[in-house]
């Protein structure tokens, strides 16, 4: 058995070591405890068990493993998520995406949630709607994580197995997705916690990392309904193009900011 403060200290020590973020100490004793912050100020000991568990969680994080991928769990929106190297952590800025939606949305939309991965944006939307949701996407390893986190949160949605909307043949009222946007030649350069353990096929967007936007933007027209709306998350320094994107294709838009002040958010409605 080993004494709390002692672990904690030499944890501490070790994340500077290697420049990791000091507020990661809390959240992995949290995570290997499974128990709330406040809950660490009363902790005395480890057990034997316990100090086996953080040793193996440090051990991967210090290899570049993010948080949410060593546990396999993720926190969005006011959901409790599982992950895998399949799918993407969900980031607090895609619950953007989620309120945007909701401000329109009646239990008569029909909602499309494209490029799904773990479902967090359908399963958040569908959590707070009794609108249909359905969530699609090209691969069936991030469809299996998205009906796994269905199952366990007692959700409903429609799943697709479709490379965009090439088996999607439904009209829609809302659009929404997070498509991949890194340009290709800087997925090289990424981060080693981005780089090892989410999947290239979520994150590389082609060469101008618009790929995805311009076919969606082509091709949303013909799936949604009369006044049909498109809900997009993209990367730094794109809001514009991809506005412009949308504009040529019928949309009328407006860009939303993220927590950061970035234009993180497009939403286009089809006149």
């Amino acid at each position: 058995m080993a004494k709390f403060i002692e672990a904690k200290k030499r944890l501490i020590e070790l994340l500077k070591k290697n420049n990791i973020d000091l507020q990661e100490v809390n959240i992995l004793f949290c995570e290997v405890l499974n128990c709330a912050q406040a809950d660490l100020l009363t902790k005395v000991d480890l057990s034997v068990a316990e100090q086996k568990k953080l040793n193996y969680a440090v051990k991967k994080r210090l290899e570049g493993m993010p948080i949410q991928k060593i546990f396999r769990r993720a926190y969005f929106y006011d959901l409790v998520l599982y992950i895998n190297n399949n799918v993407l952590c969900p980031r607090p800025e895609t619950e953007l995406l989620v309120e945007e939606v909701l401000k329109t949305t009646n239990e008569k939309s029909k909602i499309l949630d494209l490029c799904t991965g773990s479902g967090a944006i359908a399963l958040a939307i569908k959590k707070h709607t009794n609108a249909q949701v359905f969530a699609s996407d090209i691969s069936t390893k991030a469809l299996y994580v998205a009906k796994k986190n269905t199952k366990n949160l007692n959700l409903q949605l429609k799943f697709i197995h479709s490379n965009l909307f090439d088996n999607i043949k439904q009209k829609f009222d809302i659009i929404v997705s997070n498509p991949p946007y890194i340009k290709t030649e800087d997925c090289k350069t990424l981060d080693v916690e981005v780089k090892n353990y989410d999947p290239i096929i979520s994150l590389d967007g082609g060469a101008n990392g618009l790929k995805f936007y311009e076919i969606i933007a082509k091709d949303a027209p013909k799936h949604l309904t009369k006044n049909g709306k498109i809900v997009l998350e993209v990367g730094m320094g794109q809001a514009q193009d991809v506005k412009k994107l949308l504009e040529k294709n019928g949309f009328v838009c407006y860009i939303k900011r993220d927590y950061n002040n970035i234009e993180r958010v497009v939403v286009g409605e089809l006149k």
